[in-house]
């Protein structure tokens, strides 16, 4: 488990650098990708759900990136794009093009259908917070303007 946090974190600072980010904020992207990383290992030992886990895990790395944004006045994306790494679905995704080219049918879907869900899990995490957080930004400002 610890090499998985260890490679997670190198694994988001490598994206991170791929994408020009600077700084300390490398640095911040690449713990980003380690706790992500670490929340998914802890909620598939205790939910056994890979879409469950990769949604909880998506969910807390969209919150980290919007709370980075705003501590370093950068945009969210780059936050998000790099500490979202571990959660990729590179594995399953191989495999899956793997079987559709040896015309392995068992192993073409059992891993395209991983890999959507995943997809999906990871996508509704972040829809979720984006949605969450229109609605608390629209709520301060509805509330500043009140006071």
């Amino acid at each position: 488990m610890i090499v998985q946090l260890i490679v997670a974190f190198l694994g988001s600072i490598g994206f991170a650098l791929m994408l020009k980010i600077k700084g300390r904020q490398v640095l911040y992207a690449g713990i980003g990708g380690l706790v992500t990383w670490g929340i998914y290992l802890a909620c598939f030992e205790w939910l056994g759900s890979n879409f469950e886990a990769n949604l909880i895990a998506s969910v807390f790395v969209a919150v980290y990136a919007e709370v980075m944004a705003r501590v370093n006045r950068a945009p969210a994306t780059i936050f998000l794009t790099a500490a979202a790494v571990p959660l990729i679905p590179g594995g399953r995704l191989y495999y899956t093009m793997y079987g559709l080219v040896s015309e392995d049918k068992a192993m073409f879907a059992e891993n395209g259908t991983a890999a959507i869900t995943i997809a999906l899990a990871i996508s509704l995490g972040f829809v979720i917070v984006t949605v969450m957080n229109k609605y608390w930004n629209k709520a301060a400002a509805a509330w500043r303007k009140d006071s």
